[in-house]
């Protein structure tokens, strides 16, 4: 099993891989969308969210125990492996709103996890459709990396279905400032450990045509994009309020 996971593949067999992934997650989030609709036992809810939190958490853990036990061609190193990417944020802000949300407490700072969550999980979904194979190297590799990115599109899919969150025109700004201040403090450690967190330095080695130019062009045109972005992320959440109010 250990041998499978950490045998080297080419190029074509890691997004031949990835492409596998994709069409068994894109089931999973739709039959996890169905039980969120059909169930109606709470408590049945809150075991599956439960569910959720533990296969986030156990899916970091054995992210790192892949990066420094399993794959002999990855090098631990302090200047790539920090959680200080902005999928690492948005990971753990959507896993902190299912605890919060089965804790039967509520708490402002949820709801602003959420939105931070919801807007840049369009950044996570981005990297399914285009994805980085920068240091990925066997099939453990990428199975980690897709799962990162697609937990956090089911998390969050599963706290708009179940517990009933919503993304706000508030929350759009309060993401831009969120994702700001971030930055700032991300620049600082990629100042002095010569790392590339957030990609704040070098752009993603990806056919995007959503990154525009070099630095800090790039940067630049994501601040406009973020604005964009938010108001169509926002439109869902519009459309079903106008469908609930003419309904009533």
């Amino acid at each position: 099993m250990l041998s499978f996971l950490s045998q080297p593949l080419t190029d074509l067999e890691l997004y031949s891989s990835h492409n596998m992934i994709t069409y068994y997650m894109l089931i999973i989030w739709c039959v996890f969308i169905l039980f969120g609709i059909i169930i109606k036992s709470k408590q049945n809810l809150i075991y599956i969210t439960y569910f959720l939190i533990g296969l986030s958490i156990i899916q970091e853990i054995l992210d790192y125990i892949n990066r420094i036990f399993i794959n002999d061609l990855y090098t631990v190193s302090l200047v790539q492996d920090l959680p200080l990417q902005l999928c690492h944020f948005t990971y753990w802000s959507s896993v902190i709103c299912l605890i919060v949300s089965v804790s039967n407490k509520k708490y402002k700072f949820s709801n602003v996890l959420f939105n931070c969550s919801y807007i840049f999980g369009f950044a996570a979904f981005q990297g399914i459709l285009t994805v980085d194979l920068t240091a990925i190297y066997t099939f453990g590799d990428m199975l980690a990396l897709h799962l990162q990115h697609s937990l956090i599109v089911l998390n969050i899919l599963w706290l708009i279905v179940v517990f009933d969150y919503k993304f706000s025109f508030r929350g759009i700004f309060e993401s831009m400032i969120v994702v700001n201040i971030l930055a700032f403090f991300i620049m600082i450690v990629n100042y002095f450990l010569g790392s590339n967190y957030m990609f704040l330095c070098i752009p993603p080695a990806v056919d995007n045509p959503l990154i525009v130019g070099d630095w800090p062009w790039y940067i630049l045109s994501f601040e406009v994009l973020f604005l964009v972005f938010g108001f169509i992320l926002l439109l869902p959440f519009k459309l079903f309020d106008y469908i609930q109010y003419n309904q009533n």
